[in-house]
């Protein structure tokens, strides 16, 4: 139950009075063949809330990606979007995946905003990034001053960061096989900043 009711600030049974955002009813989902539990899909309503935080990364992650894909369906200023934010506000365990999963689906900013952002004091759901790898061979080619420099730090939301991690270390044909980082390494800095 959200703060501000008479039981706010406490998990619900879903008994009397508590919100009907958790007691919808869900469409028959009847497959041929088997549904597995992972198949939610945003139009089923909003990801079921853990009781408690997920022990593995790989779990935390599903849920934040589920719970952003939702919100971006049914938009982050809608008053269902303010109900499922607001009990997972409630969840301790829960607070630092709600940072992430309230900046998911942040507007594109251009380069100079980033920049700018990335000078400010630290942001819940959000994390700087290295336009230029902050790996050694950088480190040493370029120096600590041009790799921690203003220009080659932006602040984008968290997940966006965990998606562009990733990219840079998954192999690719376009890269020769190599990952985007290892194709990097070594390379001018502007080829690498592009």
């Amino acid at each position: 139950m959200p703060a501000g009711n008479s039981d706010g600030g406490q998990w619900t049974d879903g008994g009397a009075g508590s919100l009907g955002l958790f007691q919808i009813t869900p469409r028959n989902n009847a497959v041929d063949g088997v549904q597995l539990a992972g198949d939610w899909r945003p139009d089923d309503g909003p990801p079921p809330i853990p009781p408690k935080r997920p022990e593995t990364t790989e779990g935390r992650m599903r849920f934040v990606r589920q719970a952003a894909k939702w919100l971006r369906v049914v938009g982050r200023l809608s008053p269902a979007a303010d109900v499922f934010i607001g009990a997972l506000d409630q969840a301790e365990d829960l607070k630092r995946m709600t940072n992430v999963i309230k900046t998911a689906n942040d507007p594109p900013g251009t380069l100079g905003e980033l920049q700018a952002r990335a000078q400010l004091p630290s942001e819940a759901g959000y994390e700087d990034h290295h336009i230029v790898g902050q790996f050694a061979q950088n480190r040493q080619q370029f120096g600590d001053e041009r790799i921690d420099s203003w220009g080659n730090t932006v602040r984008i939301p968290t997940l966006k960061h965990l998606d562009i991690n990733g990219w840079y270390s998954t192999p690719s044909p376009d890269y020769g096989d190599l990952s985007p980082r290892d194709y990097l390494r070594g390379r001018a800095w502007d080829e690498q900043m592009q």
